[in-house]
């Protein structure tokens, strides 16, 4: 190995270190949201078909944004609407901590789903930051950091909202989001020139938004596979703790628990699966991963016991660990590199339209018949979805 090459390889492992950091940055914040977030809403007074509105508004404000961050990036550049990502969470932290009713909580919702639209940002810097063999390692490590870090933040946050209060725990979620900030603005390196004599305008924001609902005919079994599992999994187990808060009593301590012991199995995982389906492919993945959740969900309808969901929730963290690094390797490797980010973005779109209504009417489920129909779907859906993606789903398309 020529000394240019050591250099260019030990460039790229500390972009990809400065990733694994930022990515724990996130970790913490995120994981310190997700535990305490459900709990939090229906202290407010808010019943469950109102937590899976809050849900779905989510969804749609991040959807009808993603693929015009996605393509203003890819004309401009990816670090300033990363950092803006950053600083909208930070101030959706802030309307949390003050927030004594629903009003002042659908806001930091908008704020929050528009900091979660730079995804596609985030995860086409990521493929341009990694040699293309490479791309489900190098997702794997990110993941991990971001796992790893959460572990920490998932069983602090019960912990601390049950002591102090839940305003506690939001005011931890924004010093971290100060330093993810810092962070971004100081070490990310910036991967994509602005292009100023490509169109950026009005138009093509619309024609973003309705190429979004037309993928090519090559990403069109993957988008439809994809967007079931999202619509299943939305519908049951993403209200999961807000049915185990209001059906089952149970505190966010031990949502806390359930959560760091599904984060714990990822982290651990998810760097190696990532490294074996490189070479063994990700459809493989994806399905197996299907399958182990299509198990647990009918578990979670055999028992509610916290042992039973614990060891649920732990396994599932295997499950997301096959499935994360697989989709992500999978469509970033499958579009054009020149239009990554906006391609990324118009994926999450479509998949997001298809689903964004699940969290409403799960809540709406769980209100009239309680827990089991709106888990028991979830897997009549999830078991649907395994036959789709062995039939639709195809290694290599572009």
């Amino acid at each position: 190995m020529s000394s240019m090459e050591a250099q260019e390889r030990s460039r790229g492992m500390g972009e990809v270190t400065i990733l694994a950091v930022a990515s724990a940055f996130r970790g913490i914040r995120d994981n310190l949201r997700m535990v305490v977030w459900q709990p939090f809403v229906l202290s407010l007074g808010v019943p469950m078909s109102s937590l899976g509105g809050l849900e779905s508004l989510m969804d749609v404000t991040r959807i009808a944004v993603q693929p015009v961050f996605g393509e203003a990036s890819d004309a401009y550049g990816r670090k300033r609407f990363l950092a803006l990502g950053e600083l909208l969470m930070v101030v959706a932290g802030g309307t949390f901590i003050l927030a004594r009713s629903w009003h002042l909580v659908s806001i930091g919702v908008v704020l929050t789903s528009l900091s979660f639209a730079m995804f596609p940002v985030w995860n086409a810097l990521v493929a341009e930051l990694a040699e293309p063999s490479q791309l489900g390692f190098v997702y794997s490590i990110i993941g991990t950091g971001y796992m790893a870090a959460g572990l920490v933040a998932t069983l602090a946050a019960g912990f601390i909202a049950d002591l102090y209060g839940y305003p506690s725990v939001f005011t931890i979620f924004v010093g971290v989001g100060l330093l993810s900030l810092l962070l971004v603005l100081l070490k990310l390196r910036e991967t994509k020139a602005e292009e100023p004599d490509r169109e950026f305008n009005l138009a093509q924001i619309a024609r973003s938004l309705i190429g979004a609902m037309k993928p090519k005919p090559n990403l069109r079994g993957f988008y439809v596979a994809m967007s079931v599992d999202l619509f299943a999994f939305s519908m049951g187990h993403r209200i999961l703790y807000g049915m185990l808060t209001k059906g089952y009593g149970y505190t966010p301590s031990m949502l806390g628990i359930l959560s760091a012991a599904m984060t714990c199995t990822m982290a651990v995982f998810q760097i190696p699966l990532g490294k074996i389906a490189d070479r063994a492919g990700y459809v493989l993945f994806l399905a197996i991963s299907q399958m182990i959740s299509c198990f647990l969900l009918w578990a979670l309808l055999l028992s509610k016991e916290f042992w039973v969901v614990l060891a649920t929730q732990a396994i599932m963290g295997v499950s997301a660990a096959f499935w994360m690094p697989a989709e992500q390797a999978w469509i970033a490797s499958n579009v054009d590199p020149k239009e990554r980010a906006r391609a990324i973005g118009g994926y999450a779109t479509f998949r997001g339209l298809v689903a964004f209504p699940a969290p409403f009417i799960g809540g709406v489920l769980f209100d009239a018949f309680g827990f089991d129909v709106p888990i028991l779907l979830n897997l009549i859906l999830a078991l649907v979805d395994v036959a789709l993606i062995l039939v639709l789903v195809k290694e290599k398309v572009a």
